[in-house]
């Protein structure tokens, strides 16, 4: 699934704040970051999570629900769920 500018944006100013979820401003439901599994493409939720300075996320370790595959996605690959 490829994530609009907007949400793009919004998956960095979250990592940045070190947040894994983002609310969305209409209805208010927090979605969280996914990435699709490189071994089925399905979406993957957050495994894990690095923290830099100022509890920024500095990188974020993803399993797949399906298969187990653990991976680490680009910031790109990242989107909203």
């Amino acid at each position: 699934m490829s994530a609009t500018v907007e949400e793009r944006q919004a998956v960095q100013q979250a990592l940045a704040a070190g947040q894994l979820t983002v609310p969305d401003p209409a209805t208010g439901y927090h979605r969280s970051l996914a990435a699709d599994c490189p071994a089925d493409g399905h979406a993957a939720s957050v495994w894990r999570v690095v923290r830099g300075p100022g509890h920024a996320i500095t990188e974020v370790v993803m399993r797949c629900a399906l298969c187990g595959n653990e991976f680490t996605p680009p910031l790109e690959a990242l989107y909203l769920h």
